[in-house]
């Protein structure tokens, strides 16, 4: 398995906060059959601005460090990066990463809720050839509430990345009914674990994948060619069913 989106990066963000405890990550990682994890620190304007030079240079020693304890998980490398007004800017200065330097960029989007401007900064980035992953939209409050609001992602050509731990439930059941939303009507591009430590939020997929398997069969087959998809910069086609809008027609109106 790949994991598309983890923290394992030590000292840079919320997440791993020493090189000890990125090697106990990544050995966790290995004895659930991970392979592969995509080191994506926040990007975070005035909170997390990680470097992506420091970044590499972390990531690099990592890679020696696992090797000399005979942990086989390769890692690479990318962003989470924040959603704001400057994120074109930031693109056109290099300072976010997008993953393994392919047209694939991992973008995390406010919590609670959606700014005006969300998809308009989308659609240029699309301009500039840049395919959006939007991280873990199943715990956004307004995709919670509304999940047909995802439309409009889809039809700016987004792909999705769900967290295998709001498949397992880990997050809650408003959580993990919302990816169940998103699963069975095909939005999910990709699973990563959004791994911060080696505690609640481990670098762990394959619970998360054994219940794909067994409820959505070839769904898994899919999900997992499409990280080698992201690696090698190849075209992945979305191919999501759009949610039904649930309101009644006065609700509609009503606005």
């Amino acid at each position: 398995m790949i994991d598309i989106h983890s923290h394992i990066v030590p000292g840079i963000d919320d997440g791993a906060d020493t090189i000890e405890t990125s090697l106990r990550m990544l050995k966790i990682a290995e004895d659930d059959g991970i392979k592969t994890i995509f080191a994506t620190p926040h990007y975070y304007r005035g909170r997390f601005e990680t470097d992506q030079n420091e970044v590499k240079g972390l990531i690099d020693e990592l890679n020696i460090r696992a090797r000399e304890q005979n942990i086989n998980v390769e890692i690479l490398q990318g962003h989470e990066v924040y959603l704001d007004r400057e994120i074109l800017n930031l693109y056109r200065e290099d300072k976010i990463k997008t993953l393994n330097n392919s047209r694939y960029l991992l973008i995390e989007l406010p919590f609670d809720r959606l700014p005006d401007y969300a998809l308009d900064m989308i659609y240029e980035l699309r301009l500039l050839g840049v395919v959006p992953v939007i991280a873990h939209p199943e715990r956004y409050m307004y995709f919670i509430k509304k999940p047909w609001e995802i439309n409009k992602f889809i039809d700016e050509g987004c792909l999705f990345q769900l967290n295998g731990g709001s498949i397992t439930g880990l997050f809650g059941k408003e959580i993990q009914k919302t990816s169940e939303t998103f699963l069975k009507h095909g939005i999910v591009s990709f699973i990563g674990s959004d791994a911060h430590t080696t505690n609640k939020r481990r670098p762990e997929l394959k619970k998360s994948f054994d219940i794909i398997e067994k409820n959505y069969g070839e769904l898994k087959r899919t999900l997992l060619n499409n990280v080698e998809k992201v690696i090698n910069n190849e075209e992945i086609l979305c191919t999501s069913e759009k949610i039904k809008d649930k309101r009644s027609i006065f609700d509609i109106f009503r606005r």
